[in-house]
């Protein structure tokens, strides 16, 4: 099991700190979430249910914190959970994201979601409705221009002819895509893994048959293209052994600890987090 540490709503000026004890104590990478512009009084229900933020909650740009946590480690990976594409356009996230993975030789996941805030989608300029075909088609652009610096697209929202945009990474760089729903399970399929969120252990066991349905499907009509598919979920349980184990079993290879409360005050001082992160370690990384 790959253990990546949730880095949630945190002062960011701990951040190179924390990346550089994670990587010290084992942790596969750091998770990062992504909002831009929260507005005050949405209405948009969470996925979970839950009403976990409001437009005060703290969430520095999910790239740039990675660009300055990688300066600081060597093996560290990094995974945005989730990044929502379809408030941006697909140029700028592309340049950005190969910069990125270029940079931090290639230890960095962009994982992306269609977004839930409907409020934040159009503040930021876009249509919520069709969010997801928008998504699809930016994520063809954006390999286009990955695979050799030129893309052109006459699609359903951009339509442009060829253009350039280099440096060209040398590594695919992976995408990992959330949702539960049947289309989202299908475009976890089409990409690179499945970003799951909180999910009750007795739901996921169907959510992984059905995405494994979608991947043979796919692969029936497209081929196996041999690049390695991940599935990451957050259990809705109490973290212990037999937890991550019944997970692995299921074929679950990646999870996102969360080793303090988040938004706790008690582990607002960086040596609480250390300790919170150690404890956790010892007892799921074997350092």
């Amino acid at each position: 099991m790959e253990y990546w540490l949730g880095w949630f709503h945190d002062d960011y000026l701990q951040a190179k700190a924390i990346a550089t004890a994670a990587e010290q104590m084992g942790f596969t990478g750091i998770a990062l979430p992504d909002h831009v512009a929260i507005p005050k009084g949405y209405t948009s229900p969470h996925p979970s249910g839950e009403r976990h933020i409001e437009h005060p909650t703290p969430f520095p740009d999910p790239l740039i914190t990675i660009a300055t946590m990688a300066a600081v480690t060597t093996r560290l990976r990094f995974l945005t959970y989730v990044y929502v594409l379809p408030m941006r356009e697909p140029f700028s996230v592309a340049k950005q994201v190969a910069t990125l993975a270029m940079q931090s030789n290639y230890r960095f996941v962009l994982g992306v979601g269609t977004g839930w805030m409907l409020e934040e989608i159009a503040l930021l300029g876009h249509q919520a409705r069709r969010r997801g075909r928008r998504m699809d088609e930016m994520i063809a652009i954006m390999r286009d221009f990955w695979d050799d610096g030129l893309a052109a697209c006459q699609g359903e929202f951009y339509h442009f002819d060829v253009t350039g945009q280099f440096p060209v990474p040398a590594r695919r760089i992976p995408i990992w895509t959330g949702g539960k729903s049947a289309t989202a399970l299908r475009r976890a399929a089409r990409n690179d893994g499945w970003a799951g969120m909180n999910y009750d252990m007795g739901e996921i066991p169907g959510l992984l048959a059905t995405l494994e349905v979608e991947r043979l499907r796919y692969q029936e009509r497209h081929g196996d293209s041999g690049v390695a598919f991940h599935r990451l979920v957050i259990p809705r349980a109490v973290p212990s052994r037999d937890v991550y184990r019944r997970l692995a079993d299921w074929g679950i290879d990646s999870t996102i600890a969360i080793p303090w409360p988040i938004e706790d005050p008690r582990y607002a001082p960086l040596d609480a987090k250390l300790d919170a992160m150690q404890a956790f370690a010892q007892q799921h990384n074997g350092h």
